[in-house]
């Protein structure tokens, strides 16, 4: 009998999001979650998230599958999630009245300086993309109407106007409403603690917004939402199809927490080139005089906009720069797109560039060769932009740079050639050396751990760990642990437990318990069980697999439901239902489910139906799930219907399954047209089934391009299904990350690997994994060597295998247990 999850609606602090995981995890150990998430979910992972219920919305989903948790209800955890996580963070962000805004502060770029020109910035070209149905103005003007709240996300390249765009949209339609500009995630949710009326979260470079472990997330915006505020953001396409690509199986999931929250937005694409039309209308209005429009109207390599934000000064910059500059400039691209987000110290560039450098070039260098290239990349091009910016630390006096940052029109063009290149040793001895920011240390550590470089990831884990950073702990031991180094890990954990890390207690028992030391492992969790409740869970677990069926009844009077469940499993069935009504009497709503799924399996389902009917009916969304499982077990098709009808999606899938099962095509035809997304899925499953594949790829198709959601996944797994390669290639290449991922499954499963390649090459995340998988199971060990030395994650996670397909079993330990030399 499968295990029920706790209520999800009954959280809403920190504490709470704890025990509720807690709860679900229903005491299995950290190996056995990582087994069941295909070995995504190392003790870090999961100490972060059993710990501070901080971990990254990816971690949380993949948490939801290793215990069983159907998709429908990962919604609830993920609202309880940021509940949690928007009622702990102080501070909000200062306002001013739209109109009172400077666009330069909110991310305009600054113009070039041509003679003649007037003002900071050149009279704003009208796009198409301001006036069509669906474009900025319309989406902005419906999210502010009646109070609906929306957030409008525009995606394009780097300088090509979306942030001038959206400033002059909000302008016109909302000059009077309140203006918050955010400067992380942790403002964000203290806005949304308490929404002042008509307010606009202006969002530029969303990135720097998701990209953290406690980055945004869906249920902060969905509460802004719910109050009218908009929320309006931008994004660079690669971004946004690296946030969008679905979940591959066997695989880590980095950008959950960034596609819930784009499954929430209007998206609007805003292109590089002007069309016709808006080339036409900045013609006017240069011939009016504005002499930045005129001149930009000249360039015949780039764009409007990325002319008068300096682009093409930018990229000769970058083209032209000697040797010495061109290696300063690669190491702050290469840092930046590591993750770094502090000011980039100038030791931390001098001490990082000569890797990037050849011999002749280290003996032709020039004493003073870095201040040269730092004051070639200074240099600020025609009034507008720098290819490295100096940045002052809050309280520095005038004229001190506290580090410098690339332009981000570079860091787009430099970043995407060096997606593939590997980073040289000089670069991460000069993080080891310079850094001091913990979560830059962190983060530079995991790009060092993801490329096997074992010895700089330690230093900067353990330097992060020891500013108190316990994720860095985490990452730390975990390594450790897949190195080989158990004794070294504990000791970790042992600190992190002391310093009250229940995650870490957690991590530490699992550790003794693979390494055969159960009795320790015991202690461990009886000695933390005060400090955590799910301690209880875990520990009943082991209980149960020992066989120690006093211990565990004896947890099971004391008010533990789980523990009453294993009790039940372990042939104890009428002692484990007598503690569950008591529980149950007294309100216990997980004792309650796991009271009706017992009595169910006993087969006394009406009992459990009506317990199951009635916590339904007192606001437990978990138990809904569960009631129209077994109400679709005992073929009740009249109630799944009402209750579907009722806008109860678990009773919904539930209903579209049962039809399915009995080729019921008429009524899943109906309910598909009334608006059932399920029913349609399942239609469209059914019709393919019986030869009618095109019939039921044109229902997938129209709820794709309705924008209904999951429906483009379902109509990429039907085309893979059919081989329809060129269908799904064209709506990869179109940003349709569902059909990238199963294109890429099609073409290793054809064993095409020249296309595989090419998509890999072009930048497609599944069809690098995918590539990496193949690579291994050939034993094409040189190529996939190079995969890790760029920094592919998933050829690390394959490299070892490749080298025991070829016969290499001893480099495969060495590799696991030192990893790769960074030259």
């Amino acid at each position: 009998m499968s295990v029920k999850v706790p209520d999800s609606g009954q959280v809403h602090t920190l504490p709470e999001l704890i025990d509720a995981l807690q709860g679900l995890r229903a005491g299995r150990s950290y190996a056995q979650l990582d087994k069941a998430a295909g070995g995504r979910l190392p003790r870090s992972t999961l100490s972060d998230l059993f710990n501070k219920g901080t971990a990254s919305r990816e971690t949380l989903e993949l948490f939801l599958r290793a215990c069983g948790v159907t998709r429908e209800w990962w919604q609830g955890w993920q609202q309880a999630r940021e509940r949690a996580l928007s009622a702990s963070q102080p501070g909000t962000a200062g306002l001013i009245r739209v109109a009172q805004a400077n666009p330069r502060w909110l991310g305009v770029h600054a113009a070039v300086d041509v003679p003649g020109a007037v003002g900071d910035l050149p009279a704003y070209v009208e796009r198409d993309t301001d006036t069509v149905p669906a474009g900025i103005r319309a989406l902005i003007r419906k999210a502010a109407s009646d109070g609906q709240g929306g957030l409008v996300v525009l995606v394009g390249s780097s300088s090509v106007g979306k942030t001038r765009s959206a400033f002059e949209a909000v302008r016109a339609l909302v000059p009077d409403w309140w203006l918050a500009h955010p400067d992380d995630a942790g403002q964000v949710r203290a806005l949304a603690v308490k929404v002042p009326d008509r307010l606009v979260v202006w969002l530029d470079e969303l990135q720097k917004y998701l990209d953290s472990s406690d980055g945004l997330e869906a249920g902060t915006v969905r509460t802004l939402l719910g109050r009218g505020a908009v929320l309006v953001a931008t994004l660079w396409p690669g971004r946004y199809h690296a946030y969008t690509a679905p979940v591959h199986p066997g695989h880590p999931d980095p950008y959950v927490q960034a596609r819930a929250v784009l499954g929430l937005a209007d998206v609007v694409d805003i292109g590089e080139a002007f069309s016709a039309a808006e080339r036409k209308s900045a013609e006017r209005v240069a011939a009016a005089g504005d002499a930045r429009l005129a001149l930009a109207l000249k360039s015949a390599d780039y764009g409007l906009t990325q002319t008068i934000a300096a682009a093409p000064q930018l990229v000769r910059r970058w083209r032209q720069a000697d040797p010495y500059a061109a290696a300063v400039l690669t190491a702050a691209v290469d840092a930046t797109r590591l993750g770094v987000t502090s000011p980039l110290p100038a030791e931390l560039l001098r001490a990082a560039a000569p890797g990037y450098c050849d011999a002749r070039q280290h003996a032709k260098a020039k004493p003073n060769w870095f201040e040269a290239a730092l004051a070639y990349l200074t240099d600020e091009l025609h009034g507008a932009a720098a290819a490295l910016a100096p940045v002052a630390a809050p309280g520095q006096g005038m004229g001190q740079a506290a580090g410098y940052r690339v332009a981000d029109y570079l860091q787009q063009q430099a970043g995407a050639e060096r997606c593939r290149a590997k980073v040289p040793a000089t670069f991460w001895q000069a993080f080891v050396d310079h850094v001091v920011d913990a979560r830059d240390q962190e983060r530079i550590g995991k790009a060092a751990d993801d490329r096997l470089l074992y010895g700089y990831a330690e230093l900067l884990y353990r330097t992060a760990a020891q500013t108190g950073d316990q994720h860095a702990g985490h990452q730390l031991a975990d390594m450790l642990t897949r190195q080989g180094r158990a004794e070294e890990a504990l000791a970790i954990y042992r600190d992190l437990a002391d310093d009250g890390d229940s995650a870490a207690a957690h991590a530490m028992a699992d550790l003794l318990v693979e390494q055969g030391q159960l009795e320790e492992a015991l202690e461990v969790l009886r000695q933390d069980e005060s400090g955590d409740s799910g301690t209880a869970w875990y520990l009943a677990l082991l209980l149960a697999e020992q066989g120690r069926i006093d211990e565990l009844q004896m947890r099971a009077e004391a008010g533990n439901p789980n523990a009453a469940l294993y009790l039940a499993n372990q042939g104890h069935a009428v002692e484990a239902l007598e503690i569950l009504r008591r529980q149950a009497g007294s309100g216990e709503g997980l004792a309650v489910k796991f009271l009706a799924g017992l009595l169910a399996a006993k087969g006394h389902a009406e009992e459990a139906l009506e317990m199951l009917r009635k916590q339904v009916g007192s606001g437990d969304s978990e138990a809904s799930l569960q009631l129209a499982e077994l109400l679709a077990k005992q073929g009740l098709v009249k109630e799944l219907q009402t209750r579907a009808d009722s806008g109860d999606s678990a009773a919904s899938l539930s209903l579209a399954m049962l039809l399915a099962k009995h080729e019921r095509a008429e009524e899943l035809r109906e309910r598909t047209d009334s608006g059932d997304r399920f029913a349609g899925w399942y239609l469209a499953e059914l019709l393919a089934a019986k030869g009618h594949v095109e019939e039921g790829l044109e229902i997938l198709r129209q709820q794709a391009g309705s924008g209904v959601p999951n429906a483009s996944e379902q109509l990429a797994e039907l085309l893979a299904k059919q081989g329809l390669v060129e269908e799904l290639w064209t709506r990869a290449d179109s940003g349709d990350s569902s059909a990238a991922w199963y294109l890429a499954l099609l073409l290793t499963e054809q064993g095409r690997v020249d296309e595989l390649r090419e998509r890999a090459d072009s930048g497609d995340r599944s069809a690098t994994e995918e590539l990496a998988e193949l690579l291994a199971e050939q034993g094409r060990v040189d190529e996939l060597r190079e995969l890790v030395r760029s920094g592919s994650w998933y050829a690390v996670q394959w490299l070892a295998h490749a080298l025991e397909v070829a016969g290499c079993e001893k480099e495969a330990r060495h590799l696991r247990r030192y990893g790769l030399a960074a030259d």
